[in-house]
């Protein structure tokens, strides 16, 4: 058996999508069968475990330590599952899981770790999560570089990323494989699925941006704004939807061009729907390390709808790749804004295509089954 196990990790559509997703996928590849054993906050329990189970019936859902300055007080919960397991390998989502995963390998109740890279832990710290609070960035520092050098095998969202554990860690292996967010089923069942499409609230015949995504820091809401302004105030025919929770800098946008901005807030299995009534999704965020190595899913999810992306320089590996396939337009500073314009069906179709075989788990089956062979 192996464990995928993940830590002080909320239920979420970014969870169902890289971590229950992730798990129901690796069992469907040659190895020994993967559970995923999620040790969630003691506050939310009854309900993360409901939540948790009802997309991976046999994950294990464990209350954990208080405080996430104590991960390491689960240790004797784990040494407890791996005893009763015995799991070959683990697969452990952040520095915080893999500094406990390391662990049950120097008790010898595991014999490899595989760190499941998602971003730069230590610069999203200092950037947005705990910014000033320099003894624990430090020990956020300390974990990702156990979890980097002392791993057996890696998962890293971008070549981006790997080439920051290169330059700040000093890492010089090659063992890992690079994995970006993904949707979870092909497009063209993505699309079956999405019986209705969404209408705009104001019905306009000019193309419709869409911002789908939260208020966190490095979603740089504050920074797009400025963008939206320009947008709207020299495109009298192009309107916004944000599929945000409610927001004072939304709001002041929707109160200065009224019927031209939309809001609204929708579970995730309707996401699909209202992105694919759109024409060009946004990513455009600030230029930090954080948002210089990451991979947002939303990247996926708006090519699989068939929307064009409106993106920011250096986000990522995205930022290339939107210039190397035309996916869209890359804003870089000093330059003008671009014409936005709608995408007739055949580019639909075209961006679609892309994200089907490039950002589906079912594209990186070989990456996967690589991590299922380390650990096996």
């Amino acid at each position: 058996m192996i464990l995928y196990l993940t830590h002080n990790d909320s239920p979420s559509g970014v969870y169902w999508g890289q971590v229950t997703d992730v798990v129901r996928f690796l069992n469907s590849i040659d190895g020994p069968p993967v559970r995923l054993v999620a040790l969630v906050s003691g506050r939310t329990y009854r309900s993360s475990r409901r939540q948790i189970r009802d997309h991976c019936r046999d994950a294990w859902v464990i209350p954990q330590a208080p405080s996430i300055s104590r991960w390491w007080a689960n240790a004797a919960t784990l040494a407890g599952v791996c005893a009763w397991t015995r799991p070959s390998g683990i697969i452990c989502r952040g520095p915080f899981a893999a500094d406990l995963a390391l662990g049950m390998r120097r008790r010898r109740l595991t014999k490899r770790v595989c760190f499941d890279g998602r971003g730069a832990y230590a610069a999203e710290t200092e950037e947005f999560l705990a910014p000033g609070n320099e003894p624990w960035m430090q020990t956020v520092k300390r974990l990702e570089h156990d979890a980097i050098h002392s791993s057996d095998f890696r998962l890293a969202v971008s070549r981006a990323l790997v080439e920051y554990w290169r330059s700040h860690y000093d890492y010089a292996g090659e063992a890992q494989v690079i994995i970006p967010c993904t949707v979870s089923v092909p497009t063209d069942q993505s699309m079956a699925s999405s019986t209705v499409q969404s209408a705009p609230a104001v019905a306009l015949r000019g193309p419709r941006l869409v911002f789908s995504g939260g208020a966190a820091g490095w979603q740089s809401l504050g920074s797009l704004q400025p963008l939206l302004l320009n947008l709207l105030e020299t495109q009298p025919n192009l309107s916004v939807l944000f599929l945000s929770r409610p927001d004072s800098g939304i709001a002041a946008l929707a109160q200065r061009y009224p019927g031209r901005v939309d809001s609204r807030w929708v579970t995730v299995d309707k996401v699909h729907g209202e992105l694919s009534g759109c024409d060009v999704g946004v990513m455009v965020r600030d230029d930090a390390v954080t948002n210089r190595v990451a991979s947002p899913v939303k990247f996926a999810e708006y090519l699989s709808a068939g929307l064009r992306i409106l993106i920011s320089d250096h986000l990522g590996d995205y930022s290339d790749l939107v210039r190397r396939h035309e996916l869209g337009w890359v804003c870089t500073p000093g330059q003008s804004l671009p014409r936005i314009t709608t995408v007739d069906s055949k580019e639909r179709d075209r961006l679609r295509a892309f994200a089907a075989s490039h950002l589906t788990k079912e594209a990186h089956r070989a990456s996967y089954q690589r991590v299922v062979d380390c650990l096996s």
